[in-house]
């Protein structure tokens, strides 16, 4: 006679399975759900210099959105939610020194860390050097697994945002 799984058990069979699907790729505008929170780009500027700072390949500007639309708790992240990533798999980080001179140049309210409160927006901009010779270049975001994760098998953490 064959055993039924416990609910535990099915729960750990169906994230794992959701887990290993496919990465899925989403354009400038579109929102990407992390539990309660939405995240989005909602524009990329490119430079070869911002200030004084010269890029080694371009400067992907990227304006940043979180979204929370928790009832009650509040979001917190910081610059180092995000990073490109391009189809060689390389990754860039936010480059913070630019991103402080840029925000010296044209202020956008920068912060080393931050504090979505519930039912509110909040902006950034993050500064990128991509290499000329990266292809398709995308922003993937980081963070913690949680409960409305759970449910779409952590889908934002296998979500690309092209910037080309």
């Amino acid at each position: 006679m064959p055993k039924s799984l416990t609910p535990a058990a099915a729960l750990g069979l169906a994230l794992v399975s959701a887990a290993c699907g496919a990465e899925r790729v989403v354009g400038v505008g579109d929102r990407v759900r992390h539990d309660d929170f939405m995240y989005s780009v909602v524009g990329v500027d490119r430079a070869k210099e911002i200030g004084n700072r010269h890029a080694h390949g371009t400067f992907h500007i990227v304006t940043f959105r979180v979204e929370n639309r928790a009832g009650r708790v509040s979001h917190e992240w910081g610059n180092d939610v995000a990073y490109v990533v391009d189809e060689r798999g390389r990754q860039f980080e936010n480059d913070g020194e630019v991103q402080r001179t840029l925000d010296a140049r044209a202020p956008f309210g920068l912060s080393d860390h931050y504090v979505t409160r519930a039912e509110a927006l909040q902006t950034t901009k993050l500064v990128f050097d991509v290499p000329d010779d990266a292809e398709a270049p995308c922003l993937k975001f980081r963070g913690y697994l949680l409960m409305g994760d759970v449910f779409d098998g952590n889908l934002y953490k296998r979500t690309r945002v092209r910037l080309f």
